[in-house]
């Protein structure tokens, strides 16, 4: 049989809830008998939208662990106490099952006091678990579902009203103060579910905005970035920003609506930050569109994962307040860059980002000039590219994700779309000195050379990558040098040469070595010469 004509075989994937035929409730009761789903769940439901976890609660029992233990063997899921001091436990699906299971007994002494501690009336919904309710897990996409009985419901906060009505409303006056991270988890329930918030909850967010300075920075950074994972994520950002939450979050921003009102307009460097942000959420939402290489971009950056690069949109110009200077009649911002990448450094490590996420950002940050300087020039050399290659490593495509949506600020929506077409194609040698400092024209071939550098990056990405023709001990037995800085230097010459395909096999490393040491045979003799005479 012809291989190619063979039919892959799907691989089942596993349902631990369908055991015996039961579905999710029944498996659920049978070991933690009476209890309660609650909040996310049954707001997801009533959108009519799938979901990943459930919330579940039960009146307090002395057993409680040896029925949560009972419930993971049947599931085959991993146990752990997340909370020891209020008893909330956390189950996890093995393997292909991706499911999690949150378990805790009431937090007050019924479940009444209990969904009164929500924090918004669109979480504050409870259903029984009855072995009729209309749970289904499905492991293919390891999301669950549920046809939601509305009868059966128990909502004490019109939680439904204000869902029915795209409102998101706090329970109480007091939710902020009892976890000031609910005000970033409202902009993010908005954004993920097509809310508005309430004005009375904006105007309880203004009020406590400062307390979100008592949240444990990882716990800012995970909702941060479920923010920035939107399409629209600016726009939130944006609302932040109105109820003074952004600030306070970001303090280092609070300088930019008032740096540049001049060159900027009323906003200041903010207004340009926020921009770059909007552009970079366009990118990601079209990118077909304004990158018809984009499959080949994939190999090189998550495209399904844009907020790492949103993020650094937010923070790219942080600097720039501190760096502002008039020099002669200009507005300047010198080193803002790498004074920015510090800044940087100190924001994310106080949200506590993973080393590898803060070195690739502050590295954008701080080399988001270059491509720019490089630019200018008529015509950009390929040893100019191979040095920038070279230098930004992987970072290489987030740094032209980021100077895409920062030149794309400075033109509109409107002549955007207008160019799109034609930002693909090789920038012209035209010399964009005697242009005007801010020309469509001159943002244009910048944007053009963006797309080239990216082009160049991704046809020679092999030669960066792979290993010289030549090693070190050929250089030293050629050239008849002793180990030393200087076989790094010649390793690089030779890097060079690769990616300029003026070398393309050992042979010629090793010939183009040979060369080099007839002409430093020929000038230490010539050098010796001199000296005789």
């Amino acid at each position: 049989m012809n291989i190619l004509n063979q039919k892959r075989a799907k691989k089942k994937t596993s349902n631990p809830f369908s055991k015996n035929g039961n579905n999710p409730a029944d498996i659920i009761i049978s070991s933690l008998g009476s209890c309660w789903l609650i909040g996310g769940a049954l707001r997801d439901a009533f959108l009519k939208k799938k979901f990943s976890d459930l919330d579940i609660v039960l009146e307090p029992s002395a057993n409680l662990k040896q029925k949560i233990i009972s419930l993971a063997k049947k599931l085959n899921a991993s146990a752990f106490e997340m909370d020891a001091e209020n008893h909330v436990w956390r189950l996890t699906g093995h393997g292909d099952s991706h499911f999690q299971i949150d378990i805790l007994p009431f937090q007050g002494k019924t479940l009444q006091e209990d969904i009164m501690r929500r924090d918004f009336t669109a979480n504050a919904l409870a259903l029984k678990l009855e072995p009729d309710t209309p749970l289904k897990y499905l492991p293919e996409k390891s999301l669950f579902s549920l046809r939601l009985q509305k009868k059966k419901l128990i909502d004490l906060c019109g939680g439904i009203k204000d869902l029915q009505a795209g409102r998101l409303a706090m329970v109480s006056d007091n939710i902020f103060r009892e976890d000031p991270l609910r005000m970033l988890r409202a902009y993010r329930l908005a954004a993920s579910h097509g809310l508005k918030i309430s004005p009375k909850t904006l105007r309880m967010i203004k009020r406590d905005a400062r307390l979100i300075k008592n949240s444990a920075g990882e716990r800012i950074r995970e909702e941060l970035m479920k923010i920035f994972a939107r399409e629209d994520s600016c726009a939130y950002i944006k609302k932040m920003n109105s109820s003074g939450l952004l600030f306070e979050i970001f303090p280092e921003l609070a300088a930019q609506p008032g740096c540049a009102t001049d060159y900027y307009g009323k906003g200041g460097v903010l207004k340009h930050t926020l921009t770059v942000l909007e552009r970079t959420d366009l990118l990601f939402a079209r990118i077909k569109e304004f990158c018809p290489s984009y499959k080949k971009l994939a190999n090189y950056i998550d495209l399904k994962q844009p907020a790492i690069y949103k993020l650094t949109a937010l923070l790219h110009d942080v600097a720039k307040p501190a760096k502002a200077a008039m020099i002669g009649e200009r507005l300047r911002f010198f080193g803002h860059e790498e004074c920015g990448a510090k800044m940087a450094r100190a924001i994310l490590e106080r949200l506590h980002f993973s080393k590898e996420d803060i070195k690739l950002i502050t590295s954008v940050i701080g080399s988001h000039l270059r491509p720019g300087n490089l630019a200018v020039n008529t015509v950009i050399s390929e040893r100019a590219m191979f040095r920038l290659f070279r230098a930004m490593g992987n970072a290489l495509m987030p740094l032209l994700i980021l100077c895409w949506a920062d030149y794309a600020s400075y033109i509109t929506l409107a002549r955007l779309e207008k160019i799109k077409s034609v930002l693909p194609k090789m920038p012209d040698e035209t010399d964009v000195t005697k242009l005007p400092y801010n020309s469509p024209k001159k943002t244009m071939r910048f944007m053009q050379a963006i797309y080239m550098l990216a082009r160049t990056y991704m046809e020679k990405s092999p030669q960066l990558s792979g290993k010289t023709l030549a090693d070190g001990n050929d250089i030293m037995r050629e050239l008849k040098i002793k180990p030393g800085p200087e076989i790094g230097s010649i390793l690089e010459q030779m890097k060079m040469l690769q990616f300029e395909g003026k070398i393309k096999s050992r042979q010629e490393a090793l010939l183009w070595l040979k060369n080099m040491a007839g002409k430093k045979n020929k000038h230490s003799i010539k050098k010796s010469k001199t000296k005789k005479i």
